[in-house]
This record gives C-alpha cells, sequence and structure tokens, in this order.
C-alpha cells in the first residue's frame, strides 16, 4: 500500500504562503490596501486585489479586518487624521485670514498629492463618530483662524461648514482638471476665502 505524499514544490508553496500568513499584521493589511488605493484610486479596492497583492488567500484577510467596508473607513480615517496633522503644523504662528489661506492651500496641496486619498475625505464619513474624532485637529485649527478673522462665536460652526464645502468643491474641480481647461484657479480660491469669511462677519 503506497502513501501519496505532497510534491516539493506543493509544500513548499504551502510554507511560504504560511509563512506569508504569519508575518501578515492588520497594519501591515492596511498599509497594503493604502498603496493599492495610491496606486489604482478607491474602487480597484477588494478583498480578492488585496490577497493578491499580499499574495495570501482572501480568507487570511478576516484574520484582521472584518469586511472590506471596515478597510475603507480605516483609509478614510487615516486620511482625516495626517490631514489633521498637516493642518496643525501650518496652523503654527498664523491667524485670521491669512491662516485660513494657509490651511485651505494645504488641502488643496493634499489633494494634488494623494488624490485617491483626498477623495475619500470628499465621501460621506463611513463611521462617523470616529470621523469626527480624526477630523479633531483640523477642525480646532479652522476654528482658530476663523475666530481671529473676526467672525463671532455663533457663526463660527457655520463657517467652518460653508469653507469645507466650497475648498472641497474647488478640490473636486481641480482634480477633475476643470481648471486646467478653465483657469482662473487662484482667483476662486481666494474669493471662497475671503466670501465666507466677509458673509460671516456681515451677517453676524
Amino acid at each position: 500500500m503506497s502513501i501519496d505524499h505532497p510534491s516539493p514544490t506543493r509544500a513548499a508553496a504551502s510554507e511560504v504562503r504560511a509563512a506569508r500568513r504569519s508575518r501578515m499584521t492588520r497594519e501591515s493589511v492596511i498599509s497594503e490596501a493604502q498603496a493599492l488605493v495610491d496606486e489604482l484610486g478607491t474602487e480597484a479596492l477588494t478583498m480578492t486585489a488585496l490577497a493578491s497583492r499580499l499574495q495570501v488567500r482572501v480568507s487570511s484577510l478576516y484574520n484582521h479586518v472584518h469586511s472590506l467596508e471596515e478597510l475603507r473607513s480605516e483609509l478614510q480615517l487615516h486620511a482625516m487624521r495626517e490631514l489633521g496633522d498637516l493642518a496643525r503644523r501650518a496652523a503654527m504662528g498664523r491667524t485670521g485670514v491669512d491662516g485660513l489661506r494657509v490651511l485651505a492651500r494645504v488641502f488643496v496641496d493634499y489633494g494634488e498629492r494623494w488624490p485617491h486619498r483626498c477623495r475619500s475625505l470628499l465621501r460621506v464619513p463611513i463611521d462617523l463618530p470616529a470621523f469626527r474624532a480624526a477630523s479633531a485637529e483640523a477642525g480646532e485649527a479652522l476654528a482658530v483662524m476663523i475666530r481671529t478673522a473676526g467672525v463671532p462665536e455663533d457663526r463660527v460652526l457655520q463657517t467652518q461648514l460653508a469653507l469645507f464645502a466650497a475648498i472641497n468643491g474647488f478640490v473636486s474641480l481641480q482634480l477633475s482638471g476643470f481648471f486646467d481647461v478653465v483657469g482662473n484657479a487662484d482667483d476662486v480660491f481666494e474669493q471662497i476665502l475671503q466670501g465666507a469669511v466677509t458673509a460671516a462677519v456681515l451677517g453676524s
């Protein structure tokens, strides 16, 4: 009676997969997902595509993340924290409209450098409580600049939202290539800032 043994090739491949699984962590899965999105865009992120890049089985990914939605949420939160850190550092020593200009430029520059990460911030938050916590630094930096621009306290939040919506729209047009065709990006950018602050001050 003969006993079948795995071929050396199959055994070696199984050992390689086992080694990859043992080295894989939640952080490495999220990091590779971020690399995939940076390269190919959010819509390209699937569990199958990610498993292929990591050279593991799809089932192995679920030891570290519960779902594709959770993975996308983690990437969205990472982008928000990253932008918040940039905003906090840029805000140091700045006040008023000049500070608002710098913060808005941080967001615009972030969109130019990381377009797919920026697009994730233009979508409805997947995990709203976590997103609010992640956006605290950026929100507070923006609020300080708005207050020092002369906007009364009871209009700070509304002005934050107005500026956020306007800058988001600006970045969306920029990412689409709109301003490459029609131009005037700098003038539009400046009008957004001046218009939002003036409206808030005059409306008080």
